[in-house]
């Protein structure tokens, strides 16, 4: 089953995403990378590695939204099951079979990373004791979905259940949509332990407000 990584990124150094595409590479069969209107585009770099597709929003248009125009172009060309995940290297290729293996074994149609089941993680207290227990009561309300990590960004889905995964929210409120998307439709799921690494802290507690905002205003709307 032919497996393609979608790379949603925005303003990351070259360098550095260039050593984490490396790594990345060995575990999946193509590589998307949406460069969400960096400021310098990433598309003026040149990344030595075969099986990579590199896409640019000329306007910053939301992370959201760079992992829609991934999928989209992954399942064009092929792919089978799509994993997201993010380019920044707080994520580890690693942790992708362990992601897809469910897939493949058909236990599940879409699988969620979360870090709270693997305890040798390193979070911070703030977030394990207090944003994160307050965001799972708040997606649980506008999603039906019990999940023990919310918007993680490292997921993956069947080409199949992509279709039933369209995604409107373009900046992060996305990572609600996802499991609302997964309840609504009835798909099978799974969480499985993930390894994280916090070279920054983050989305904090602002950045939460905002995505209850979008996520607010969106069921207004509907």
């Amino acid at each position: 089953m032919k497996t393609t990584a979608v790379v949603p990124v925005y303003n990351e150094n070259p360098d550095k995403l260039n050593s984490f595409l490396n790594e990345l590479k060995s575990y999946v069969d193509d590589i998307v990378v949406v460069d969400d209107g960096s400021l310098a585009a990433i598309s003026n770099f040149q990344f030595p590695i075969s099986n990579l597709s590199l896409l640019r929003h000329e306007l910053n248009r939301g992370q959201g939204a760079a992992l829609q125009t991934g999928t989209d172009y992954a399942i064009k060309h092929g792919a089978r099951i799509i994993v997201h995940i993010d380019g920044d290297g707080q994520h580890k290729p690693e942790n992708i079979p362990s992601l897809i293996n469910p897939i493949k074994e058909n236990k599940a149609d879409i699988v969620f990373g979360s870090k709270f089941l693997d305890k040798t993680n390193h979070i911070p207290w703030t977030k394990k004791h207090l944003i994160i227990p307050i965001a799972r009561i708040i997606n649980y309300i506008f999603t039906g979905l019990k999940l023990t990590d919310v918007h993680n960004g490292l997921r993956a889905f069947t080409a199949s259940a992509a279709d039933k995964l369209p995604i409107t929210q373009n900046r992060m409120a996305h990572a609600s949509e996802y499991p609302y998307l997964v309840k609504k439709n009835k798909l099978k799921y799974m969480e499985v332990p993930v390894k994280v690494v916090y070279e920054n802290y983050g989305q904090g507690v602002s950045a939460g407000f905002k995505i209850l905002k979008e996520l607010i205003t969106e069921k207004i709307i509907k």
